[in-house]
């Protein structure tokens, strides 16, 4: 089987319009080409914007399954209630009495039951019925509850679900696994068959053949000629940190198109003026605030509940390092706890880690 390349506007957005064999290195388009002849789970790790979901649509469109559906759950931002209807339990007398009897003693070697009943573990209708027999793209599925990678765990390895799994998480496997983001049984299933995406950085001898489909791209809807990088435009962009892989590089020659030259920095991606408008609202903010305190102290009436004042206490930190969770400069290093401990307490206090970020840069 040979990987079947779609062409650019069939799957991408406005933001991800480029090649894919363009993108990703040969050896991963090896192995994308072995996973799309199996049917196993596959678990696809990497920076943000990396494209994991490009490769994930890359293997389903050249899959069996290539004209069935492709539905995305986005795992970190599903609210706690969303995340317990992922998953039914389907049972009736008579299957719990053949459970009794068919069940092996060794749970291990079992998966099809539930770790809190006998029941065996199915999707739920609504995420069923939308998939039907296709494609499923977990996305930062390391942001699911363990319960819940149990059930997912459960599903997989009993191979009862008529549609395939692809896993994604922009946090590395071994650092995520070492934080204890996944349950055991979980981490089998992700162990199976991996595919790691590098970043830019990782890649800076590419830089050179990865500039040449975004350049084209960016004389293409810009409605321009394409521009021709000399050495010295390959060894300029070569040194720039692109923080959001692909995304950075497409902005990057996006800029570099229009002023018919390539920046030795990439600029930050707000416009001038509402950079500065920012900027003005961020001073004026704590000035605000304080102000605020000064004329309203805290009475009885008004005294916050500690998990109010412990949602303010983690949006500011994640305000302060730029919506960053981890990392030396991330919020949970600010707070002296955990990353993973610290993204369990956001979802428990119904924070959105996204909105945060997109609101801090």
């Amino acid at each position: 089987m040979s990987l079947s390349f779609p062409a650019v506007d069939a799957f991408f957005s406005a933001n991800r319009p480029f090649f894919l064999a363009d993108v990703f290195p040969p050896s991963t388009l090896e192995r994308a080409e072995i996973a799309a002849a199996s049917e196993l789970p596959i678990f696809i790790s990497g920076e943000p914007g990396v494209v994991k979901e490009s490769l994930a649509r890359l293997i389903a469109a050249s899959s069996e399954r290539k004209n069935a559906p492709f539905v995305k759950i986005r795992c970190d931002r599903l609210a706690p209630r969303r995340v317990g209807t992922l998953f039914s339990t389907r049972s009736n007398d008579d299957e719990r009495i053949s459970a009794l009897y068919a069940k092996p003693a060794n749970r291990e070697t079992s998966a099809l039951y539930d770790d809190e009943s006998d029941a065996a573990v199915e999707l739920d209708g609504d995420w069923a019925e939308a998939v039907g027999d296709g494609v499923l793209y977990w996305a930062e599925v390391d942001a699911l509850p363990a319960r819940a990678q149990r059930r997912l765990a459960t599903l997989l390895s009993a191979n009862a679900a008529s549609f395939r799994s692809i896993l994604g998480s922009s946090r590395p496997f071994v650092d995520a696994a070492r934080d204890g983001a996944f349950v055991p049984e979980f981490e089998a299933i992700l162990t199976a068959f991996p595919i790691f995406l590098p970043s830019l950085a990782a890649r800076r001898a590419e830089i050179a053949t990865l500039l040449s489909p975004f350049l084209r791209d960016a004389a293409r809807r810009l409605g321009v000629s394409p521009l021709v990088p000399t050495e010295r435009d390959l060894a300029t962009a070569s040194k720039i940190h692109f923080r959001d892989n692909f995304r950075d590089l497409r902005r990057y020659c996006e800029i570099a198109t229009l002023t018919d030259a390539f920046p030795k920095t990439l600029p930050a991606a707000d416009a001038p003026s509402e950079r500065a408008e920012t900027d003005e609202k961020r001073k004026a903010a704590p000035k605000n605030r304080r102000a605020e305190t000064d004329e309203t102290p805290p009475t009885k009436e008004n005294f916050p509940t500690l998990d109010a004042a412990a949602k303010a206490h983690v949006v500011a930190a994640l305000r302060l390092t730029g919506g960053i969770v981890e990392g030396p400069s991330g919020a949970a290093a600010l707070l002296a706890i955990n990353p993973h401990t610290l993204r369990a307490r956001m979802r428990k206090l119904g924070l959105d880690w996204a909105k945060i970020r997109d609101e801090s840069r």
